[in-house]
């Protein structure tokens, strides 16, 4: 979308206008339209506008302490005793499979619950007051798993936390993507993941010091701690400002104006341009989405790119990372390799190595490249390890397949995990982005309870005890799931989304799009050439 004035007139802006500027598209005259905000990044960043995308951002340390630290916790004999008083019946003092599917599942379903109540809540009270609010009541559900006297009590607390973690993290995302220029969207959304997994280091780290001791304060104090996070980040965030383009959702324009005016090193005249190109965005996309129904999803002209698009967030989860990761300490302790605690530290490092690797792969390499590649080392780490697990009475075949599920850790987050939230902002038509993005989380959510539910089932001793077997399963998913996306996965990096429609609706096979031109890099090319012969 290019600049407009007052009048909502698109102008008409060219290349040489101003340093540091970019095309973003050109329009029917051939001119290059480029957002006056797409200014040198010396020119954006105040200190105001990075303290507000790490208090943000940080809001997924919750989900990441909370998704690493049950798995520990749970593993804790002293957890065990107090919760299920008994071994199971392989007769290990181990959670049985139904006590697993109620302590990992439920969040889950509380999950589900918070997200699909984000948009309402954010709609009608804003970004910031939505997020203090879910950390604030987050710290109830975090008492009651620390001193719950019942199981039932301690998965309601796993429940309302679920419910205020799901809550507060989609709504800091949406955050996240209004109060950056858009040439940094990415960077500040998918940033926030490395909270998430540094929180998930901290978390085993405390776990595996405090396993050893005896009584409940083992397993509650890496419980209680997770109120830490949110007591700090409640008082920061107040002072944070609001969403700009909220408060323009709002009508509020002098107020959103003052709020972008706190984020922004630039002088005024941008500030207001980027308003206004913010406004005339927000008025563009209610038009487009006017009378869009859910189903238009299914439509033959968009079937393919919804189900490319929404579907990667959804079959990671089927790649077998659940086994290395959310039950890690459990999936190592009935391995029987080393101590179990201390290799889940290593598992959450791996993730979080590739997590760092990863903005740096998905441009350069591009996204099918790293899609197809990526996928294959996971299938052979599936399959492989898999196999070895027939063999777990040999030597060195159970750390054998520990250090194969750390290295699948670091592949999938690097990866699978760095597009699954990338292809849902990049391949729908405009007027159905929204509607893919909810779509996409539906189905995350939806997989990860049947993933979840389904592990157990297939691993523990007390249900089909197939252990590391499993990963053979996981395999066979992953070999499906390669032959679609080798066939229907397009290479986007570096195309606009006039380019990604127009390719699109020429029926270019997704497999052909590198190399393959479009008729707006034409007129780009004619533009820059136009702006260096007017310069010479």
């Amino acid at each position: 979308m290019g600049e407009t004035n007052n009048m909502g007139v698109p102008q008409a802006i060219t290349a040489e206008t101003k340093a540091g500027s970019t095309v973003d598209h050109v329009d029917s005259q051939g001119a290059a339209v480029v957002l006056s905000s797409e200014v040198n990044s010396t020119r954006v960043w105040n200190p105001l506008l990075i303290m507000s995308c790490v208090s943000f951002g940080a809001a997924s340390m919750l989900f990441g302490y909370d998704d690493k630290v049950v798995s520990p916790v749970a593993a804790m004999e002293t957890f065990v005793e107090k919760f299920q008083g008994h071994p199971n019946s392989a007769g290990a003092l181990a959670l049985t499979a139904r006590n697993q599917n109620l302590v990992f599942c439920v969040p889950l379903v509380g999950a589900i619950v918070g997200a699909a109540a984000a948009a309402p809540l954010t709609t009608r009270y804003g970004r910031k007051l939505v997020v203090i609010g879910a950390y604030v009541l987050s710290l109830g559900g975090t008492f009651l798993q620390a001193f719950a006297p019942t199981m039932a009590a301690f998965v309601i607390g796993r429940f309302w936390n679920g419910i205020m973690i799901a809550l507060g993290s989609t709504v800091s995302y949406l955050y996240l993507s209004e109060i950056v220029p858009a040439r940094y969207r990415g960077m500040a959304v998918t940033s926030s993941n490395i909270f998430n997994l540094v929180s998930g280091v901290i978390s085993t780290v405390i776990c595996n010091a405090t396993h050893q001791q005896n009584g409940a304060s083992s397993y509650r104090i890496p419980l209680a701690l997770q109120a830490v996070a949110p007591a700090i980040l409640i008082p920061i965030t107040f002072c944070m400002p609001e969403s700009p383009l909220w408060l323009l959702t709002r009508g509020r324009e002098t107020e959103a104006r003052h709020s972008l005016r706190s984020v922004r090193a630039y002088d005024d005249t941008l500030v207001d341009d980027e308003l206004r190109v913010m406004k005339a965005a927000y008025d563009a996309e209610q038009a487009l989405s006017s009378g869009v129904k859910f189903w238009d999803l299914f439509k033959r002209g968009n079937i393919q790119r919804t189900l490319v698009a929404g579907s990667m967030y959804s079959v990671n989860q089927c790649s077998g990372i659940i086994l290395s990761s959310t039950y890690a300490t459990i999936f190592l302790t009935a391995l029987g390799v080393g101590n179990p605690f201390q290799l889940t530290i290593a598992a959450s490092c791996c993730v979080l190595a590739g997590t760092l690797v990863a903005p740096l792969l998905v441009d350069r390499v591009g996204r099918r490249p790293l899609a197809i590649v990526g996928m294959s080392v996971l299938l052979v780490i599936d399959i492989t390890a898999g196999t070895l697990a027939f063999y777990t009475d040999k030597p060195h075949v159970p750390i054998a397949i520990a250090a194969l599920s750390f290295i699948f850790n670091g592949f999938w987050a690097a990866s699978f995990y760095a597009l699954s939230v990338t292809l849902p902002t990049e391949i729908p038509r405009p007027e159905l982005r929204n509607m893919t993005t909810s779509y996409t989380l539906a189905c995350a959510y939806t997989t990860a309870v049947i993933t979840t539910f389904a592990v157990p089932q297939l691993v523990s001793a007390d249900a089909a005890n197939l252990g590391a077997k499993t990963y053979l399963v996981f395999g066979g998913i992953v070999a499906f799931i390669l032959a679609f996306y080798y066939m229907l996965l397009p290479e986007t990096a570096g195309r606009t989304f006039a380019e990604i429609n127009e390719l699109y609706e020429r029926g270019i096979p997704p497999r052909s799009w590198k190399g393959t031109q479009t008729s707006t890099e034409n007129q780009q090319a004619k533009v820059v050439e136009k702006g260096a012969l007017s310069h010479a």
